[in-house]
This record gives C-alpha cells, sequence and structure tokens, in this order.
C-alpha cells in the first residue's frame, strides 16, 4: 500500500511536471511567432528572436521544475524521519545532512534498487544545487562511474537517453528537457521502490504526531478534537483525515479516533 508520504511526493512531482510540459506546449508556439501578449496581461513583454526567448524561457522551466521536484524528495525523507518503527540506520540515513548523502546513505541500507537510481537521484540533487546557489557542486567519481558502466540499460529504458552526454551537460550547465525527464522517471522508480520496501505507512498514534507537528497540523487537529460532542467530533476527526491523511480512511482512523487525545495533548 502506498504510503502518505509516497502519495504527497507523487502529486507534488506530478503539478510540477504537467506545469511543465503545458510551459513547454505554449512556448512551441512562441519559438513559431504564433503568439502575441494579451491586453490583459499587465507586464512588458516583447520579442526580437521567438525561437530564442522560447529556448530560454524553457531553460528556465526546467531548471525551476527540477527545484520543486526535489524539494519533494527532501519532503518524502522527512516523512521516512518521521517514521518512529523504521529501523536505526534508515532514520540515520534521512537525518544525515546534504540531499545527495541522504540519497547514497539510504540507498546501501535497501535492497532490489536498480544500481543507477541513485547515482541519477543524486545527479538530480547536484543539478538543482547549481541552479539554485551557483554551485560548482560535483557529482563523486564513484557515482559517474556507475552511469557510465549502465549506459547501454540506461538508454534501453529511457527513451535512447546517452547518460555520458547528460553528465556533460551537467559539467557545462545545461539542463536540456530529455535530461529532466530522464531524472524525473528514474526519481519516480526510486522513491516507489523505498516506499515499498520500507512500508513507512501511520500505524501508530506517534507517528500520527509526528506528522501533525512536521506538517504544521498541530493547532488545526486541536480545534477538531476541542468540538463538543462525540458525534459532531467524529465528523469533524474524519473530515479532517479525509483532507489531510487520505490513507488512513476506513477502520484505521476509527482506531486513531478512540485515541484521539493521546495523539496529542488536549488543552
Amino acid at each position: 500500500m502506498e504510503s502518505e508520504g509516497l502519495k504527497v511526493f507523487l502529486k507534488s512531482v506530478g503539478d510540477a511536471v504537467y506545469s511543465l510540459n503545458t510551459i513547454c506546449v505554449g512556448l512551441a508556439a512562441v519559438s513559431k511567432g504564433n503568439v502575441e501578449k494579451a491586453d490583459d496581461l499587465t507586464i512588458s513583454w516583447e520579442s526580437n528572436d521567438y525561437k530564442q526567448s522560447a529556448i530560454s524561457a524553457r531553460s528556465f522551466a526546467v531548471r525551476s521544475a527540477l527545484v520543486f521536484v526535489e524539494e519533494a524528495l527532501l519532503e518524502y525523507f522527512k516523512y521516512i524521519s518521521n517514521c518512529p518503527d523504521q529501523p536505526a540506520k534508515i532514520l540515520s540515513a534521512v537525518t544525515t545532512d546534504g540531499a545527495a548523502k541522504k540519497v547514497e546513505k539510504l540507498s546501501s541500507q535497501v535492497s532490489n534498487l536498480e544500481p543507477y537510481w541513485a547515482p541519477i537521484v543524486a545527479l538530480l540533487v547536484r543539478w538543482r544545487n547549481q541552479v539554485v546557489h551557483n554551485s560548482n557542486t560535483s557529482l563523486s567519481p564513484a557515482f559517474r562511474k556507475i552511469l557510465v558502466d549502465n549506459s547501454a540499460i540506461i538508454s534501453q529504458r529511457h527513451a535512447a537517453i546517452d547518460i555520458s552526454q547528460t553528465l556533460s551537460n551537467f559539467d557545462s550547465r545545461k539542463i536540456t528537457l530529455k535530461d529532466f525527464t530522464t531524472m524525473i522517471a528514474v526519481t519516480i522508480r526510486y522513491v516507489r521502490q523505498l516506499d515499498a520496501e520500507l512500508s513507512p505507512n501511520i500505524k501508530s498514534t506517534e507517528f500520527l504526531r509526528n506528522q501533525l507537528v512536521s506538517r504544521d497540523l498541530v493547532s488545526d487537529y486541536k480545534n477538531v478534537i476541542g468540538v463538543n460532542g462525540i458525534d459532531k467530533q467524529k465528523k469533524k476527526f474524519d473530515s479532517f483525515i479525509k483532507a489531510n491523511f487520505p490513507s488512513l480512511i476506513g477502520a484505521q482512523s476509527d482506531t486513531l479516533f478512540e485515541s484521539r487525545f493521546d495523539i496529542l495533548e488536549h488543552k
């Protein structure tokens, strides 16, 4: 069963990818000069070279989407870190400093991951740092070797991408849409496999408490359990769970309702 953390991750990534795709469709029209600024757009815009304007804008959109995806990945790691029943080595991995280091350490603790997945996810993280911080970040020689050694299978599984060219693009700070879509596809598979193996589902009041704190929902939750009358309280509780933790709807939600005052101290 998909965890709450995975559902949030997939929605965030899906929204970023759909928005990027929509932008790319619009920019295809810009590149052909088939557009003009609508009068109700209160912005300044003109172009002497529609094709170059579209290329530059698409590059910006890809780099921006990259940031959103990496943030979604970090939120998933944060979700796991709040899961009290995970092994100590897993919790240590997801709480270590640095997103790329999290990927590296976590991958060493989980089986059934394709060898090239962690290096590509780490590349996504490094590329994001390059975009946001204009840093001279690099991918480790060990991860580079894994990618080159697996270039044939990566090409076979991911639309004939040349991973050596992707690494060259990274070094020259020129991300392409194909680089981005490949890293996204691999990152989704990576997170899905983590979720399947770790099974970080909300099974306890402690885990739910951690999630309420992490997602800044404590005040909202206290308002729910502060409602007078058990019937109204149950209705509010179910609505709260449906809105914020839809995977808990049903018997598990009923069980948690019985322990609603133990989840957080009610004042």
